[in-house]
């Protein structure tokens, strides 16, 4: 028993060693091409739920931070990463860098659910962290970016200028000097300092054009045009505006980049038709601020030509989309989180001093009690040799008590190891069995999560809007009630399938029997839809044939169960 205990406990190291190389390996690779390919590591990182279950949490956390820096290199969406960073940020303590990239990712990914307050906590605190590593300056240039153009967006000018200043001292390549230049720029554009902001502008088109990358020399020029003609240089406008979309990369949205060249050429009298082919193809990539300012363009150029009934077809547009905008009032929240933030760091600095003062005097006191140890050292080796030949008496008797002492411990030490051998072996079974209590509590946790990811999905599609509104419906008679049309149906249905597609492969390889619509309605179920708006969902005005479809339902399952 003991030989077949030591061959399993050395087979699970080394499986587990095994284990940790791979995944090491993995995570150095995928460091050394973060910079250069981050797609391919967007890639590599693409690992299943269950292999990542099996991290510990260290890989875990590590994990998230590789995931997080490829998607934000992608300029894809961070939502994925929301519960692994949650993992990072309890994994680092509040001293190591890495709780600061976590802390960094975090607060981009609030910018991008809008939640400005929340977004400025995390960049806030991230930032302090890092202070303390001086060699980090990229990072520390991501965090200024990010809390300058939050404080820019929030109204807080002056508050901003005092982070674009910084973050373009943190600058290392040409590219990051360029961006803090184009947000410098921005800033004196707003107070109408021409010289100032045509100068920083120009620089940073400068630093872009020695950085070569395309986007950034685009960026520079459209930002050029757009300060020309704040400034109604409107010929020099024109010209940054045809250039910066010469130099736009295709893959890139084009929208501003049209519209700027589309209201341009009409604002200095060019081809109202090149004017109006660009503000139309402007539209299919702008958001919604910018497609409610572009309709409003187009509807004065319709109205201009004369062609009412166009120009009016564009001011319903508008007033659609300005109906719709809606504005939350945050200003007093943020100006509160950046008083308190600037008065941390000026606690902060004040700390420092006065840490500088004590580690000065406890150094002086230190050099003192040293030197007075040293001293009284000298008067105990002193008085020791007076008392050296007395020890020595005592020796021999001493060392006779230590023999017989150290008999009787080494035979309680073997009995305590005996003991302590039979309660590892009970410690081992409960660890195991705990272990396996957690995986199983942390299947049902992610598999919750998925979930609700997955319904939130649904909830922002126009089809599921659809079925509120139809669900809400109050007719005293159903035969009145709308219900969805076959178009919509099969809108639906399209993009159930394509929200809930793992969960429908694992329903086909299990009940290969059911049907489209049967694998619908378990989807529907899955969802916080009630059973009334299902059945708006198939077309039905009432419950009814809802209870036959899940008994047909239910017989096919149990059909299929009683074959395996």
């Amino acid at each position: 028993m003991k030989i077949t205990s030591a061959l399993l406990s050395l087979s699970l190291l080394l499986f587990s060693c095994s284990h940790n190389n791979e995944t090491e390996a993995l995570f150095l690779k995928t460091d050394s091409l973060m910079d250069e390919y981050p797609d391919s590591v967007l890639q590599l990182l693409n690992i299943q739920p269950k292999e990542i279950e099996d991290f510990s949490d260290k890989e875990c956390a590590r994990y998230a931070l590789l995931l997080a820096r490829a998607t934000d290199k992608c300029k894809q969406s961070l939502l994925p990463c929301d519960s692994l960073l949650n993992v990072a940020l309890e994994y680092y303590d509040d001293d190591e860098k890495e709780k600061a990239i976590a802390l960094l990712y975090k607060g981009r990914l609030a910018v991008e659910m809008e939640e400005e307050k929340e977004a400025i906590s995390y960049l806030q605190k991230g930032l302090t962290i890092i202070q303390n590593f001086p060699k980090e300056l990229k990072t520390k240039s991501l965090f200024l970016s990010s809390l300058g153009n939050l404080y820019f967006d929030a109204g807080y000018y002056d508050e901003s200028i005092e982070i674009y200043e910084a973050m373009y001292q943190c600058s290392i390549t040409d590219l990051d000097k360029s961006i803090a230049l184009n947000s410098i720029s921005t800033y004196y554009c707003l107070i109408d300092e021409k010289d100032s902001t045509l100068m920083f502008q120009r620089k940073a088109l400068h630093y872009a054009i020695a950085s070569g990358d395309s986007l950034q020399i685009a960026m520079s020029k459209h930002n050029l045009s757009l300060e020309f003609d704040s400034f109604d240089e409107l010929d020099s406008a024109l010209y940054y505006a045809q250039n910066a979309l010469k130099r736009l990369p295709q893959k890139e949205n084009h929208g501003n980049y049209y519209s700027n060249l589309g209201y341009l050429i009409l604002k200095t009298g060019g081809n109202k038709d090149s004017a109006r082919y660009y503000m139309n193809k402007s539209l299919e990539e702008l958001s919604i601020e910018g497609k409610s300012t572009t309709l409003k363009n187009l509807y004065d150029l319709e109205k201009e030509n004369g062609d009412y009934k166009t120009a009016n077809i564009y001011l319903e547009e508008h007033a659609a989309i300005i109906d719709s905008l809606y504005c939350m009032e945050q200003s007093t929240e943020i100006q509160q989180l950046i008083y308190e933030y600037n008065t941390k760091m000026r606690v902060r600095e004040e700390q420092l001093k006065g840490k500088r003062i004590i580690y000065c005097t406890i150094a002086g006191f230190v050099s003192i009690c040293f030197l007075i140890i040293l001293g009284y050292q000298n008067y105990i080796n002193r008085k020791k040799r007076v008392q050296l030949q007395y020890k020595q008496s005592l020796e021999q008797t001493l060392n006779k008590l230590s023999s017989l002492q150290g008999t009787i411990e080494n035979n309680q030490l073997i009995i305590d190891l005996l003991h302590q051998e039979q309660s590892n072996l009970k410690k081992e079974q409960e660890n195991i069995k705990r272990q396996i209590e957690e995986r199983e509590q942390s299947i049902a946790n992610l598999k919750k999560e998925k979930q609700r990811l997955l319904n939130w999905l649904l909830e922002q599609s126009n089809i599921y809007k659809r079925v509120i509104t139809l669900s809400k419906q109050t007719v005293s008679n159903k035969k009145a009630m709308k219900v969805l049309t076959t178009a919509e149906q099969d809108q639906l249905k399209k993009t159930i399938f394509e929200i809930y597609h793992d969960y429908i492969s694992f329903l086909q390889k299990k009940y290969s029997k059911l049907t489209e619509s049967d694998l619908l309605y378990l989807c529907l179920q899955e969802t916080s839809l009630d059973s009334q708006s299902i059945a708006i969902c198939f077309g039905y005005s009432d419950t009814h044939p809802l209870s036959q479809k899940k008994y047909r339902i239910k017989e096919r399952m149990i059909e299929e169960e009683s074959k395996m």
